[in-house]
């Protein structure tokens, strides 16, 4: 189980966050026989952090080898070919899944009919919004929120309910939000 985060979390505890593109994907078996999956990014743009090269390669836990399949519940391994902004949670550990909050640190980039980049969940929902972090928000009935696992989105996103939705957040919007809550200026 992952707990739900919030935009400023995310922000705050990911070393590292790019846009960028997946260029591979390969799946090894290491002599533990444990399958791990290294995926290739071109960084197209740092957002946060610092890395001195245009390209990244991250590891995640399952994957196929063979006939020899390590399925982790709730993956979602970035696509080749896939642009998208990545939320990094360490760039010196080994984790099962580096991105920070899971599915939540991994977001979509997808042009729309008229040619702007949107951003998108990793399932493909339109992110339409920001709010405040509802983290120190009051309930309606007067209780602190408690703490709740992901459903894969960052708690303070509004999100459309269907992919065929229109519109939603371009990607200079949601990095300008993201620079907003980092204090610095695009």
């Amino acid at each position: 189980s992952v707990l739900q985060v919030s935009l400023d979390e995310i922000i705050q505890k990911s070393q590292f966050v790019f846009e960028g593109k997946v260029t591979s994907l390969e799946t090894e078996k290491n002599s533990q026989k444990r399958i791990h999956t290294y995926i290739t990014f071109e960084i197209t743009d740092i957002i946060k952090g610092e890395y001195n090269s245009n390209i990244i390669k991250l590891r995640f836990l399952g994957g196929t080898v063979g006939d020899l399949t390590l399925a982790v519940g709730d993956m979602q391994y970035p696509k080749e070919g896939e642009h998208g902004i990545y939320f990094v949670e360490s760039l010196d550990r080994f984790q099962v899944n580096p991105l920070y909050g899971w599915s939540q640190g991994h977001f979509l980039v997808e042009r729309d009919a008229k040619g702007i980049e949107r951003v998108l969940t990793n399932k493909g929902l339109p992110v339409t919004g920001v709010t405040d972090d509802v983290s120190n928000q009051q309930t309606a009935a007067g209780k602190e929120n408690t703490l709740s696992l992901s459903k894969g989105v960052v708690r303070d996103l509004s999100v459309a309910e269907d992919a065929k939705d229109n519109g939603g957040l371009s990607l200079d919007e949601f990095k300008k939000v993201l620079y907003q809550r980092m204090g610095k200026s695009q």
